[in-house]
């Protein structure tokens, strides 16, 4: 695993710096790595927006297993955010539903098929209790 610490005022740029320069010798492909960097924008951009930091980036690799990139705040929002990732995919009937909120969670969801949750986690920097929202590169083994 692979963590740094984003600052909060702006942990949007960095974490999109980071996760491109992580990702600079995969060869991906233009439009893929452009999803990529959206998805991790969204979520540093969620938690830099709702939940106290510190916030934190991190990349899991485990040989054989998919890479799992996470951001990780001190908030308490985990159940509530993997619930907004859950959700059907399908435009509501009433578009008032989507000012409820988790509207770039469902760009997150979108993008990376499914992939992704929220769950329980500790800083690193810190030991904090706090959530981790992270999803798979479906690109990279």
């Amino acid at each position: 695993m692979i963590a740094w610490c984003l600052p909060p005022d702006s942990a949007t740029t960095r974490a999109r710096e980071l996760l491109r320069d992580h990702l600079a010798q995969q060869h991906l492909a233009r439009d893929v790595l452009v999803e990529l960097e959206l998805v991790v924008a969204e979520l540093a951009t969620n938690a830099a927006s709702y939940a106290p930091g510190p916030y934190e980036l991190r990349i899991v690799h485990d040989d054989g297993a998919p890479v799992r990139v996470e951001v990780v705040d001190a908030g308490a929002g985990a159940g509530l955010i993997d619930g907004l990732l859950r959700r059907p995919l399908t435009v509501p009937d009433d578009i008032d539903e989507l000012a409820l909120g988790g509207r770039g969670l469902r760009i997150v969801a979108e993008f990376t098929h499914g992939r992704c949750g929220a769950e329980w986690t500790r800083l690193c920097g810190t030991g904090q209790l706090g959530t981790g929202v992270w999803f798979e590169l479906p690109c990279l083994r």
